[in-house]
């Protein structure tokens, strides 16, 4: 089997598929159809989302905010806990 036979046969594939979909009665969710929209709208908004999602914790791990205002806040964690535990 040569290499143009392989995508053929994949091509042939994909519209047996099709067909097959047909024969489910599953034209309603073409893109064409009013759910089909609806889905492919939301799929696109979950994903816009998600990329927002994505790049808020990126931002917020590598933030822009200095290392000395970190180290100070767990400096001042630790003195509270000092103050809560005092050492004798």
């Amino acid at each position: 089997m040569g290499f143009s036979e392989y995508f053929y046969n994949i091509f042939l594939g994909g519209i047996y598929l099709m067909y097959f979909a047909d024969s489910l009665g599953l034209q309603f969710l073409a893109p064409h159809s009013l759910l089909g929209i609806i889905t492919l709208v939301t799929g696109f908004i979950f994903s816009l989302m998600m990329f927002y999602v994505g790049y808020i914790s990126i931002r917020e791990m590598y933030s822009n905010e200095s290392l000395s205002s970190k180290d100070q806040k767990l400096n001042e964690q630790k003195q509270k806990i000092a103050r809560l535990y005092p050492q004798s």
